[in-house]
């Protein structure tokens, strides 16, 4: 119900949708909150060019604003067997663990 209250959902409406008409309210709730999101990075991204046209070098320039935000929302990309037993091997090395033979 957390959820409901959060997106302003009364709890009377609540009741009276179908899973699939709570499912679009939800979609429509997260992707509000991830416009409003990009919203904020636009302008802290604007924020920091203004300062270093006045404060900085032209080397502390970001990357550009549409890499930013294209990197945002990126899918994890999906591991082989052969690189996921690597990536354990380093983190098992990493955190001192021992590799036993069998």
């Amino acid at each position: 119900m957390k959820l409901a209250a959060e997106i302003e959902l009364p709890f009377s409406e609540f009741w009276e949708l179908t899973p699939y008409e709570f499912n679009l309210k939800v979609e429509s709730y997260y992707n509000k909150k991830e416009e409003n999101f990009k919203e904020k990075i636009t302008l802290e991204y604007w924020n920091a060019m203004w300062t270093i046209q006045w404060l900085g070098k032209k080397s502390d320039r970001p990357k550009p604003l549409n890499e930013i935000l294209d990197n945002l929302y990126k899918e994890n990309k999906v591991m082989t067997d052969k690189q996921m037993l690597n990536q354990v091997m380093a983190l098992n090395r990493l955190f001192g663990g021992v590799v036993e033979q069998k």
